[in-house]
């Protein structure tokens, strides 16, 4: 009797603790980043864990609907979540100074409302750079959040972007920038592997498949490969099309999409094809822009993607990695068409793993070629079989559930 009373009173003890517990979790302003987060935020509170999720304003909606308490912040990242139409003219020599500027102004209100209701530790997307300084500061344990790719002795993210010499001036400002940050919040010098990279630390959540990221097996216990994060989001209400023609689904990302010619050639591609299309074409595009479209063709600024793929025979898609880790979760192959530098090793990797086909540079891209590979792509047994596999192994690897139940059991230690 003795003996149970001791375990229902380490129980309730255990219980109280977690109930206590609280988590703060940093991201960027991104969609891709924000939602990537929902699912573990979700299993989280689900297990009384008390979470204050700092982000940009236009997400508060998403991340209150999760039961987290929200916290705004100020961002210049990008414009509230919008694509930055002048960035991609010197894109690849800025983004370092872009993620360090973030850092910069986002990290002292994120520590003015730390210190005022201090969490057990923070959990922090890798691009967020306020967090890893925020926790840096407060002296407590860190927790990374791969949305993209993780990075070890064995592979490094940052060496698959595009190479800008160390004397650019947006190159030599970040540097600069670097060490200040450094200095005052006492973190390692965030250099381009450190930036992309992340920090070293116990305890790495990454949503990419293990089988998916380059050299995986080469990863410690201190990761844990949940995959495609997966849960229903708000105003995700869609209805397919009335028929039972293939549905091929078109989404550029929510950053850096502004390509209406893409949609033009697309149009002329599918006209008179026995398919249904939809294409998801930003904020940056209005619809009047892109002629007469066919009939087969819907396109509008927001589409709920996780609704669509349920439904789609195949994706064209900008080879985004949660974009890519979604279209595996519901099996659907894939067309990449790359909008940036750092897409490039996701589109390699999906073709080497047979799970769809890319076209690396965007100035290929022509009405005949999406024509070609929308029709060959549509009735390949070997593509689609390859993609079924791939979404076996994700359903039977770690999930939203487990990497909950790690963040706890890490966070219990300090």
């Amino acid at each position: 009797m003795e003996l149970t009373d001791g375990v229902m009173q380490a129980g309730i003890q255990s219980s109280e603790r977690m109930h206590l517990m609280h988590i703060s979790y940093v991201s960027v302003g991104a969609t891709g980043h924000v939602l990537a987060s929902l699912p573990l935020v979700t299993e989280l509170v689900k297990r009384g864990i008390r979470v204050t999720y700092f982000t940009s304003e236009n997400f508060r909606a998403m991340v209150e609907a999760t039961g987290a308490a929200f916290s705004p912040v100020d961002t210049v990242l990008t414009d509230q979540g919008k694509a930055d139409k002048d960035v991609a003219k010197n894109m690849d020599a800025e983004l370092p100074l872009r993620f360090l500027s973030e850092g910069a102004v986002a990290v002292e209100q994120i520590l003015a409302v730390m210190r005022q209701d201090m969490p057990h530790a923070v959990i922090s997307d890798t691009l967020a750079i306020s967090g890893r300084l925020a926790a840096s500061a407060l002296k407590l344990p860190l927790i990374q959040m791969y949305t993209s790719y993780a990075s070890n002795d064995f592979f490094d993210v940052s060496a698959s972007l595009p190479k800008v010499p160390d004397t650019d001036p947006a190159r030599v400002a970040a540097s600069k920038l670097a060490d200040e940050l450094s200095a005052k919040y006492g973190v390692e010098h965030l250099g381009m592997r450190e930036i992309f990279g992340g920090s070293k630390c116990g305890l790495n959540i990454v949503t990419v498949q293990k089988d998916f990221q380059p050299a995986g097996d080469t990863f410690d216990d201190n990761f844990v490969f949940a995959g495609a994060q997966i849960a229903k989001r708000i105003g995700s209400a869609w209805t397919p099309p009335q028929n039972d023609l293939p549905l091929v689904y078109s989404s550029l990302g929510t950053l850096f999409n502004n390509w209406p010619e893409f949609y033009i050639m697309l149009g002329q591609a599918v006209k008179g094809l026995p398919v249904n299309v939809v294409a998801s074409i930003g904020s940056n595009i209005q619809p009047e822009e892109l002629g007469e479209l066919p009939a087969n063709m819907q396109v509008q600024a927001f589409l709920p993607q996780l609704e669509i793929l349920e439904h789609a025979s195949l994706f064209l898609t900008h080879a985004g990695i949660g974009s890519v880790m979604e279209a595996v979760y519901y099996g659907v192959p894939m067309l990449a068409m790359l909008q940036m530098g750092e897409q490039v090793l996701t589109a390699m990797r999906m073709q080497e793993l047979g799970l769809g086909e890319a076209v690396i540079d965007k100035r290929q891209v022509t009405v005949e070629l999406l024509r070609d590979r929308i029709q060959h792509m549509l009735g390949s047994k070997e593509l689609l079989g390859h993609v079924q596999a791939m979404r076996d192994k994700m359903l039977s690897g770690d999930s939203p559930t487990t990497a909950a139940q790690r963040v706890i059991d890490y966070a219990a230690q300090y």
